[in-house]
């Protein structure tokens, strides 16, 4: 199942208060866009990816590492990214509800078949029009990662993996990610 829009016109306001999914819901152009379940090796990028960026951040008490929460953009779209990131100091962005109320400084998307060309176009253009500043893209299928970054010119592609490439991002100097061993099951030796 691909992202649908469903013809409801709706505010900001009234998407941050609808209640928890499923089904989930992304707000684009005053309309709601039905987001489809995530498929387990999605969730378990987003799950290891998380997991390394917030020991990252702790580590260097850097700010706060979100995922899958509402984010309420200034533009009046309302998205819900696989992973956010709030720099220490701006942590004010961050509701008493929960949600994200405003510009967070880094957006990750992993993309799966169904969501890749909102990914790439729609929410790569939402998010440069809210100024964030970073935005990462996943592509789960062929282990690569890319990282933008805002320019008044539009997004500049600063860092970018393939399969088997360390990923090394601009916005965290010195954090070296390898997807596929991220990635990788790793369980009990089939030996005896």
């Amino acid at each position: 199942m691909s992202a649908k829009a469903v013809e409801i016109a709706m505010s900001l306001e009234d998407w941050l208060g609808m209640p928890e999914g499923p089904p989930y819901y992304e707000l684009e152009d005053g309309r709601l866009i039905e987001m489809p379940s995530p498929r387990m090796e999605h969730q378990r990028i987003v799950f290891k990816l998380a997991a390394l960026l917030d020991e990252w951040a702790a580590r260097r008490d850097l700010g706060v590492v979100v995922m899958a929460v509402d984010v309420a953009l200034p533009t009046g779209r309302g998205y819900i990214p696989d992973l956010a990131f709030i720099r220490k100091g701006r942590e004010g962005v961050i509701g008493p509800d929960g949600k994200v109320h405003g510009v967070p400084d880094l957006v990750v998307e992993v993309m799966s078949p169904t969501t890749r060309l909102r990914d790439r176009y729609r929410k790569f253009r939402g998010y440069f029009d809210a100024g964030v500043e970073w935005y990462w893209i996943v592509d789960a299928e062929g282990l690569g990662m890319e990282e933008y970054r805002l320019t008044p010119d539009g997004y500049l592609c600063t860092a970018i993996s393939g399969e088997g490439e360390v990923f090394e991002p601009k916005a965290f100097p010195g954090l070296r990610i390898n997807l596929k061993e991220l990635v990788e099951i790793k369980g009990p030796s089939s030996q005896g």
